[in-house]
């Protein structure tokens, strides 16, 4: 393996990939950032806490793309989750 693709990964033959399409059809995406707050009495720290959780979802409709959500935080932000999490 050369410097080069180590810095960069290995090389990828665009040809033989498939685009990720949104159920809209949207085929472009954006990062999203989602603050969670930790409780200094969970965290044992002076102060609480906030923890950054950076997510996918469409540029156009806004839909959070379930294959990038950790399984920890499905039931916060996946399609079943009981939040009603909308991005503007």
């Amino acid at each position: 393996m050369n410097q080069f693709e180590q810095q960069q990964g290995p090389r990828v033959d665009i040809s033989a990939t498939t685009p990720l399409v949104c159920a809209c059809g949207n085929e472009t995406f954006k990062e999203v950032m989602y603050m969670r707050k930790e409780s200094r009495l969970m965290s044992g720290l002076p102060t609480d806490r906030l923890v950054p959780i950076q997510l996918i979802a469409c540029d156009k409709c806004g839909e959070l793309i379930e294959d990038f959500i950790p399984a920890p935080l499905q039931q916060f932000y996946g399609k079943n989750s009981s939040s009603d999490v909308e991005i503007l």
